[in-house]
């Protein structure tokens, strides 16, 4: 999924500053402590339709987890897979049968109860709805209930990543049968009501969603574990960086989970009332390269590209303490450290030479992300201290992901961060570098990596699979059509005062508030 963010209009932040200064606010007793029990964080803009089955993007995904849960999480902080719903697990030696004990005296928001029959049936509809992440169950062969709390998955082959697909915040998420059933128009399994409605079993859920202005979580009655003590979760859309930021200052908003500047954090963090938390994330930006560009054709040449960017300066430079200099090919917690090391020793000659006889170079990143902007700026200046004649332009994102079927209007650079759908490596190389792959932009291709990929995955034996892994990583990389920068980390700006901050590292733009405290 693609990590994107907002620049902001100054002139909305002079409108929004006339009208909140006027507002006041008043200090009963009563209402201080309704504040406490309600968060206040804001959405940059719709989210696509909450439907659990089709939802796919990063905006909004934080409805989507505090409302919903699957079998599997990954325990807070780690990318190790912890029980949820399911209390534990056995897989046959063959990778083909999953048994999951499921937890006792779980409810659906609804009041009904979740049970192996609730599972099989959200499995079911995920595989019916068929949209983007349907494919976590694509070799899904069989499904038993030999009792309540018991549910057996069949596959009709070795999937390595496939309780990582379980923990995944995209993964198959359990759905009410019930509310299923009673809002389904026709054939759409309840489509239409659940674009805009929740059923699941987290601590929240959905209680009103008004587009383009709002939407409410509140506390889930029927909620199987400890109550939260924060009982609200209020989510005004407001798609200017600069007007969340001046309404986080002024107590209009509690917390703000993404989109700010380097510069916005920074200004938060020394602020009185205000504090920055960095979060582990599995994102990882990057510059990608065309591999049919007339100046980087070559590997070689790509490597000269690569030896040129100095990732520490340029985290520094553009990320500042949102990210640390990349050391790995894949994202931080994916593999063991130093497994597939980022082989970058920057000795910017190497360009130099390379620059001597000129040329024209196209660099392009996300529209209304000024952070990859400035990267692509930085990059330009690289490029033409080199004897590059280099220029910079936005793609906006429908154009962004159509590059795939319009090759000739591929840049020759791209700069972008991206994140993948679970903790396993073929949630990544498989989404953004496998050949012909949905979100491979630029169109590189390492057949020899493909099929180390493809046999990791079809590995029954964890420590051989990881060892394919390990070689498909490292031919990947070997391409340096994907040159590596910056981990990027989950930042949150807050209101100070809050304690009990979880998250998990594949959750975009999101924390858990369920475990969130406030002392006001």
């Amino acid at each position: 999924m693609k990590l994107t963010s907002g620049i902001a209009p100054l002139a909305l932040v002079a409108l929004l500053f006339a009208g909140t200064a006027c507002s006041g606010k008043t200090n009963s007793t009563n209402n201080t402590a309704a504040e406490a029990s309600t968060v206040r964080t804001p959405l940059m803009s719709d989210p696509p339709p909450l439907d659990p089955d089709t939802f796919y993007q990063p905006e909004g995904l934080l409805i989507m987890t505090s409302t919903y849960q699957g079998l599997l999480q990954y325990a807070p902080g780690t990318t190790k897979i912890a029980p949820l719903l399911a209390t534990k697990w056995a897989v046959t030696p063959d990778g083909l049968t999953y048994t999951f004990t499921l937890r006792d005296g779980v409810k659906f928001a609804d009041g009904t109860p979740f049970d192996s029959a609730a599972a099989k049936a959200s499995f079911q509809r995920r595989i019916d709805m068929n949209a983007g992440p349907a494919y976590m169950l694509a070799d899904v062969k069989d499904m038993q209930t030999p009792d309540p709390h018991t549910f057996v998955v069949t596959l009709t082959k070795p999937v390595a990543p496939f309780l990582d697909y379980l923990a995944s915040p995209y993964g198959p998420l359990m759905t009410s049968p019930t509310a299923v059933a009673q809002h389904a128009t026709g054939n759409d399994h309840a489509s239409a009501w659940l674009a805009s409605h929740t059923a699941g079993t987290g601590p929240y859920e959905l209680t009103d969603a008004v587009q383009a202005s709002h939407y409410t979580m509140s506390a889930n009655k029927n909620y199987w574990g400890p109550a939260p003590e924060i009982t609200s979760v209020q989510m005004p859309v407001v798609t200017a960086s600069a007007v969340q930021r001046l309404q986080l200052g002024n107590g209009e908003l509690d917390m703000i989970l993404h989109g700010l500047s380097k510069g916005d954090y920074e200004a938060l963090a020394a602020g009185p009332d205000t504090e920055v938390l960095q979060q582990n994330a599995l994102i990882k930006t990057m510059v990608m390269v065309n591999p049919a560009s007339t100046v980087f054709a070559s590997k070689d040449a790509r490597a000269a590209l690569s030896a040129a960017l100095d990732q520490n300066a340029l985290t520094t430079k553009v990320f500042g303490a949102q990210g640390s200099p990349s050391t790995q090919f894949y994202p931080t917690g994916m593999m063991p450290d130093g497994a597939v090391p980022d082989t970058h020793v920057y000795d910017p000659s190497k360009l130099a030479a390379l620059g001597k006889n000129g040329g024209d170079v196209s660099i392009g990143y996300p529209s209304g992300d000024s952070s990859l902007q400035d990267l692509a700026n930085q990059t330009q200046v690289i490029l033409q201290t080199a004897g590059f004649k280099a220029t910079v332009r936005d793609f906006p994102s429908a154009q962004l992901f159509a590059l795939p079927q319009n090759p000739d209007q591929r840049p020759d650079l791209f700069a972008e961060s991206w994140n993948p759908d679970a903790a396993h490596p073929d949630t990544f190389s498989r989404i953004y570098q496998y050949t012909n792959a949905p979100v491979n932009i630029l169109g590189c291709t390492v057949p020899e990596a493909d099929k180390l990929l493809d046999a990791g995955s079809a590995e029954p034996d964890p420590a051989k699979s990881q060892a394919l892994y390990v070689d498909a990583g490292k031919a990947y990389r070997d391409s340096f059509c994907w040159i590596n920068l910056t981990d990027l980390h989950n930042t949150v700006a807050a209101r100070k005062g809050y304690s009990g901050w979880q998250s998990q590292p594949a959750w975009m733009w999101d924390t858990d508030f369920s475990t969130l405290k406030h002392q006001g």
